[in-house]
């Protein structure tokens, strides 16, 4: 008997289709207050919304603040509906409250960790619903390649996560500096204060710029490591070489 496919699975159903109106209702709602907060209180300014692709896109940024999601929406015009983020399935999907608690405003998609070298949800069923989530409505997944919050106003090593799920879902990483919300919301702090912050979206990253493919079109396992770590490189120069004028 063959395997279920993970997208067969009714858990993950609001992931590859339209989701009930609650849900999108709400992701709605969250935004336009997030749109409000950066009309009044921590005005944004936004650069560069040429370089905004017409297909979906992994987008990506420095990343030192709780709103920085939200900024990211904002900064396209596009509401949460629109967005996926990776999320720890040991913890977000552990129970059925925490999924729908959290899927009100995000829509989350679950990867596993490794535990002693080995993830019970494997990437290759991650990919799977990235790829579908994507494939409906052109919709995007917003992924931070730092890995985390890093200090404030600085920027750590970029990891290659970002990259390889690029090259493996064949979609565009759009680059972008985030200029201010450190201020305005600090790690470690409860509310935000009013803070001017930036927004400068660069040169979309393609991945067939790093990729070397066979005679199929398939992109060559043994080549996947190398590019993802070249087109990280890229990735991390871009965002760095724009975030000179404002950090040094």
């Amino acid at each position: 008997m063959a395997q279920a496919s993970v997208l067969d699975n009714p858990k993950y159903t609001y992931l590859i289709k339209k989701q009930p109106a609650f849900f999108r209702i709400w992701k709605k709602l969250f935004y336009y207050y997030c749109k409000l907060v950066f009309l009044c209180y921590t005005p944004l300014k936004v650069y560069g919304r040429k370089n905004i692709p017409n297909t979906s896109f992994i987008y990506s940024c420095n990343h030192n603040s709780h709103m920085d999601v939200a900024l990211l929406a904002a900064s396209v015009n596009k509401s949460f509906n629109y967005f996926g983020m990776l999320a720890a399935k040991d913890y977000w999907f552990d129970n059925r409250i925490k999924r729908i608690l959290v899927n009100i405003v995000m829509n989350l998609i679950p990867i596993d960790r490794k535990v002693d070298g080995v993830r019970q949800f494997s990437i290759d069923e991650t990919l799977a619903l990235c790829d579908a989530f994507m494939n409906y409505n052109n919709r995007n997944i917003i992924m931070f390649p730092e890995g985390t919050r890093g200090i404030p106003g600085e920027m750590g090593a970029f990891k290659i996560g970002a990259a390889k799920f690029a090259i493996q879902l064949n979609v565009p990483i759009l680059p972008a500096l985030v200029v201010g919300s450190h201020k305005a919301w600090p790690k470690d702090k409860i509310f935000m204060r009013p803070t001017p912050i930036q927004i400068h979206i660069l040169d979309p990253i393609y991945p067939e710029q790093f990729t070397q493919q066979n005679v199929l079109g398939e992109t060559r396992e043994d080549n996947l490591d190398q590019a993802a770590r070249n087109m990280t490189t890229e990735l991390e120069n871009t965002i760095r070489e724009k975030g000179r004028a404002f950090y040094g």
